[in-house]
């Protein structure tokens, strides 16, 4: 049976709800599904040693609760009778808390009505419940929510750091119409159970590659693009390495973005920067675009004009995503060195054992490994400008060979006493307080005084408020061209939401906010819905009560697994009649409860490493770097 719009049909897949109908839901409605394809949108949960699983029947609302007169009961004492209410709706799926005494949460915030995507998980009381899309044969497809993914890539930066390991990022489309069921399918048999995909907007993907290099990672989406999905549709992708593509999330996932941009069906797979491709260095396009400049940002223009046309060296120092490199550009192309190359160089993508050999070139011989003779980042600058980015990040030696080049204008390569004398303007930028490195002995304190002649600090986005509307306009234009799709502009009240976040990626986590309300948008129009829960979230007043869900953890290192084989701990929250105290320390009761749940899990397991990672689905390396923050030891006695 087809309703008229034909979003909603019958199937005779066995997966089927109480009054024997199986539904699907159509992505023929533009939402984060893939048009004319059709999943099967469920709730499951853990249940008794279990898991448990729930169809959603179209515009049948399901109510939760721990007895009558709920259609879904769970033996639960942290639930209310009737606790909240699902509806998949016009392709998307609501739930409304019903007043219950331990709430409903999302994200790790209280709500009262959320929208939730396919891979996200909302607790209530004690019970974490995951809408996940299911196969023919009623098996889980596996997919996460966006802002998991998002939290699971921050967390995988943080150890990538601690331990200096690659990872990767995929951003999987395909190339013509075809089910959701069979691509993703096609997709996840490609991948490794640690591998995390979560759909993105409609027919694309995007996967997180744990402790996955380069080479891997190709060969990983190769594998994707050659597997056959039917047809002639081809699954195409863009494949970008950390360090190598961006030193945060936002970065990180506009480089795979663009790169799938560039996969074709003649070459399904494109690579973001890579260190066979010249790691770091990177001509600047000054066609890319100007700046808007509200009355924060005015300021700082004018000071970066009075600066362009001298030779002296400029720190840029703000928040990550404000806008250095725009502005870097803008010094370069304003002063008298227009004409000649600007070269930029991430400090912080460079191997250590490699910074001065990038800098400053080698000789042949001058390490194992340099088969020839390599010029440096200052001898192609020549002439020009060098924008240095993230300099608090160089290394002691690095730094020492960077006062001179500063004072004399010379250096030598690795392996050569002979100097090389260059005409190189320098604007270096960073998010850390370098007088405070200088001053703790973690930056050259000469060095600083060398390059902060002149030093512009460039206010962050949530300083800059009059601009956030006609950034997203220039935003949302600039997405439309890219995805095909024809979005005319921001309601007032989605307006409202961008105006009220914080904004803590800045301009560039604004840029991917808008490029995925664009692509997921059902009209011509970006709703509040169409925004991250995170955005939606700013409309409250009050910052809202956070709680530990299920899986999650807190900064810096949270464990964003829904756990489905560790054992779950029984006090938090508080059973029904006696509702957990409210006003005790957050963050303390999450690292509690992360550090219970890896010894619970490491107990269950035996004490074995890789068996409790396995369960916890994450790194041993990731599992031991917890272990060791969080205090959490194997007993004497075992």
């Amino acid at each position: 049976m087809e309703s008229s719009e034909g979003h909603y049909m019958q199937s005779s897949e066995p997966v089927r709800d109480d009054a024997g109908t199986t539904w699907t839901l159509e992505a023929g409605v533009p939402s984060a599904l893939q048009q004319s394809a059709a999943l099967r949108i469920a709730l499951m949960w853990r249940h008794a040693g279990k898991m448990e699983t729930r169809l959603l029947s179209p515009d049948t609302p399901l109510v939760v609760g721990r007895s009558v007169p709920a259609a879904l009961w769970i033996d639960d004492r942290t639930l209310s009778r009737e606790h909240a209410r699902f509806v998949l709706s016009g392709g998307r799926v609501w739930v409304d808390d019903l007043g219950s005494k331990n709430g409903t949460f999302l994200d790790g915030r209280r709500v009262s009505r959320a929208r939730i995507a396919v891979g996200d998980e909302i607790v209530l009381g004690n019970v974490a419940l995951r809408v996940q899309a299911l196969g023919a044969g009623g098996e889980s497809l596996d997919l996460e929510g966006e802002e998991r993914l998002l939290r699971r890539v921050e967390d995988e930066l943080t150890r990538a750091r601690h331990f200096r390991r690659p990872f990767a990022l995929l951003h999987v489309r395909i190339g013509a119409a075809v089910t959701a069921e069979g691509w993703i399918k096609v997709l996840r048999a490609c991948l490794q159970p640690v591998h995390r995909v979560a759909l993105y907007g409609t027919g694309a993907a995007q996967v997180l590659l744990p402790e996955t290099g380069a080479a891997e990672a190709g060969r990983i989406a190769e594998a994707i693009a050659a597997s056959p999905i039917g047809g002639d549709a081809r699954l195409l992708v863009g494949c970008i390495v950390y360090p190598d593509a961006g030193s945060n999330a936002n970065e990180l996932f506009a480089a795979a973005r663009e790169a799938a941009r560039r996969a074709s069906p003649e070459r399904p797979v494109a690579h973001g920067p890579s260190a066979a491709a010249a790691t770091v260095l990177a001509r600047e396009d000054p066609a890319a675009g100007g700046i808007i400049a509200g009355q924060r940002m005015r300021a700082v223009l004018e000071a970066v004009k009075r600066v362009a046309a001298s030779r002296i060296p400029v720190v840029l120092h703000g928040e990550t995503g404000t806008g250095k490199e725009v502005l870097a550009r803008m010094i370069h192309e304003s002063g008298p060195r227009k004409g000649m190359r600007m070269v930029r160089v991430n400090c912080g993508a460079i191997p250590k054992d490699l910074v001065e050999s990038t800098l400053f070139g080698h000789e042949r011989g001058a390490f194992t490994g340099a088969l020839q003779q390599q010029k440096g980042v200052f001898e192609e600058a020549d002439g020009g400008t060098v924008f240095l980015d993230e300099i608090g990040e160089l290394p002691p030696a690095a730094q020492a060979a960077l006062l001179r080049v500063l004072e004399v204008g010379a250096f030598s390569r690795v392996g050569s006493s002979r100097e090389i004398e260059v005409d190189v303007r320098v604007v270096a930028a960073t998010h850390r307080d370098l007088e405070a490195m200088a001053a703790s002995g973690a930056f050259r304190e000469d060095l600083y005084y060398r390059l902060s002649g002149v030093v512009v600090d460039i206010p962050p986005l949530r300083e800059r408020r009059d601009e956030i509307e006609p950034l997203a306009r220039h935003f949302l234009r600039a997405a439309g061209e890219a995805n095909g799709r024809h979005v005319e502009g921001v309601a007032p009240e989605a307006l409202a939401l961008l105006g009220a976040y914080a904004w803590p990626g800045n301009v560039r986590e604004l840029r991917n906010v808008i490029e995925r309300a664009v692509v997921v948008a059902r009209g011509a129009i970006i709703e509040p819905e169409d925004l991250p829960p995170r955005v939606r979230a700013a409309e409250r007043a009050a910052e809202p009560e956070r709680v530990p869900h299920a899986g999650g953890a807190s900064a810096p290192g949270r464990l964003s697994t829904l756990l489905d084989s560790a054992p779950r701990s029984s006090a938090p929250p508080a059973p029904e009649e006696a509702p957990a105290a409210a006003g005790r320390p957050v963050r303390g009761k999450v690292q509690q409860y992360e550090a219970k749940l890896l010894h619970d899990t490491l107990e269950a397991a035996g004490w074995s490493r890789a068996e409790a990672a396995r369960r916890l689905g994450m790194p041993v390396r990731t599992l031991s770097y917890r272990m060791k923050v969080l205090g959490v030891k194997r007993p004497s006695s075992c």
